[in-house]
């Protein structure tokens, strides 16, 4: 009896073995040796050290792109004016010398930010919003920016100078008064912000020396309050935001407080609207014809849903994400700068000189 279990349990398992090797292993014995051969065999691109070394480049280029803000490019728009109000956006020659300063100054832009961020990088750590930028994230690392940054700068200076001595020179200024405010001057109330809005002035006269014409003194004046009110608005946003630790940021937002904030804010536009309307009224773009009045509506519209959105929660974000954020605001900016182009250039042969 033993013998004949012995050989029923013997020829059991010979049968068993001829059936698993019929239908193939067991599936724990089927998946872990053949995984293990295929990932040996055929390795995933991503393993390779060409397709790591690819991904790891791009991803920096990507991250180096982002710190550059190129959201914020559209504040260089600003050296089209001098061609716009000077109507010139028919000359060709005008049109090539604006899109070159734009570009220069999108390159210098671009590398102030990217010292700015190299300077505050554990302020940025601290910010719940700045924290998630490239540097401060570890995206992006430090002997990179830093490279980059003087390679934008020194690259947007000399192709400046071969442009044009003057508009180098008032790039460099703008240089200069942006690495001292990253540096030191941006810790002082007030002042950081009359710095920021000179930046913008000088974006509007750079592109006035690029297409070799004058612009009016009160078109400098409106740049320079409407500037003043935008950034009066970062601050009472961030002050909002941050709250108690607002210093541990940004030192002089400890010398802000949100009252005096709104009470500027509403002088700063009040005085802006006054001097557009003194530049509609006197400036030589308007050919002795007041005509350009008509579009102060739009710009009363505009500063009134700005100072809305400045002082709603989120109201920190930078300006032109609360331009997209608020489609009142964005049409009332749409509309004014149609409004302006067809009065300067369609109806300029109507209007005696």
């Amino acid at each position: 009896m033993s013998g004949e279990t012995s050989a029923r349990g013997m020829s059991r398992a010979g049968r068993g073995g001829g059936e698993r090797e019929a239908h193939g292993p067991a599936p724990a014995e089927r998946i872990a040796p053949h995984s293990s051969t295929e990932t040996l065999q055929h390795p995933a691109p991503a393993d390779t050290p060409q397709a790591a070394a690819a991904g790891s480049v791009l991803t920096i280029a990507h991250a180096l792109l982002r710190s550059t803000r190129p959201q914020q490019w559209v504040k260089n728009v600003l050296v089209f004016a001098g061609m716009i109000f000077s109507q010139q956006l028919t000359d060709l020659d005008a049109v090539r010398a604006s899109v070159l300063t734009f570009g220069l100054f999108v390159l210098a832009s671009g590398g102030i930010y990217l010292v700015n961020d190299v300077l505050d990088v554990e302020a940025d750590r601290a910010h719940p919003l700045k924290r998630k930028r490239p540097l401060a994230a570890g995206a992006l690392p430090l002997p990179v920016a830093i490279i980059a940054a003087t390679a934008l700068l020194g690259g947007a200076l000399a192709g400046a100078f071969l442009l044009q001595v003057v508009l180098g020179a008032l790039l460099t200024l703008y240089v200069g008064l942006n690495l001292a405010y990253s540096a030191w001057l941006k810790h002082v109330a007030l002042l950081d912000a009359a710095l920021i809005a000179l930046g913008f002035v000088l974006r509007a006269a750079a592109g006035t020396a690029a297409v070799l014409t004058p612009l009016s003194p009160w078109l400098y004046i409106c740049t320079l309050l409407l500037a003043l009110l935008i950034i009066l608005g970062k601050r009472r946003g961030e002050l909002a935001l941050l709250g108690a630790r607002a210093a541990a940021h940004r030192r002089n937002l400890a010398r802000y407080s949100i009252a005096s904030l709104d009470r500027w804010l509403n002088l700063a536009a009040g005085t802006t609207v006054a001097a557009y309307v003194v530049y509609t009224l006197f400036a030589p773009a308007t050919f002795g014809n007041p005509r350009l009045i008509v579009t102060t509506p739009f710009v009363i519209f505009g500063l009134l849903r700005y100072l809305r959105a400045a002082r709603n929660p989120g109201g920190s974000d930078a300006p032109e994400t609360l331009i997209f954020r608020d489609p009142w605001l964005l049409a009332s900016v749409a509309l004014w700068g149609i409004a302006v182009l067809a009065l300067l250039y369609l109806a300029r042969d109507t209007v005696p000189a």
